[in-house]
């Protein structure tokens, strides 16, 4: 689902995706909520590096390569939500939701506040990059040998 342009956010992309998981929803949360371990199922370009218990320090691909941003970040265990933020503004801020399916399947669900001047089509690629390489490690860490499908939200 594409939620368009936030006009308000210097014409920051703001967009939401959904794709389905080959695990258990709480399967899926223990690998997404590991902040130690996010470079796993990240785009190779974004760089994110632990600064303490619950703050992340962000590097992203392109002009925004060469400082580095501090976003604090959320874990909520009885949602199986984690959200990451500013107080200071709302680029490059977001949640992911796993959603409960079945035994064997769950959804994660992306809503992405991008960085100031990044096209839509940037953040897109970096949403469904992450979501191809969180079903990898998924399928991989779980043990699923079954053909894992693809399919965008």
């Amino acid at each position: 689902m594409w939620t368009g342009w936030d006009k308000s956010a210097e014409r920051t992309a703001v967009l939401t995706r959904s794709r389905s998981m080959p695990a258990d929803a709480e399967a899926v949360f223990d690998i997404v909520s590991d902040l130690e371990n996010m470079t796993t199922w990240l785009p190779g370009s974004v760089e994110i590096e632990l600064s303490s218990p619950n703050r992340i320090r962000v590097w992203l691909p392109g002009r925004h390569a060469e400082f580095g941003l501090e976003r604090r970040v959320w874990i909520d265990w009885d949602r199986l939500r984690v959200k990451w933020g500013s107080e200071s503004t709302t680029a490059c801020s977001g949640t992911l939701q796993v959603l409960r399916l079945a035994d064997d399947r769950s959804a994660v669900t992306v809503q992405l506040i991008g960085p100031p001047g990044a096209s839509a089509i940037h953040v897109n690629t970096w949403v469904e990059s992450a979501l191809d390489a969180l079903e990898t490690v998924i399928a991989t860490e779980c043990g699923i040998t079954q053909q894992v499908s693809r399919t965008a939200g």
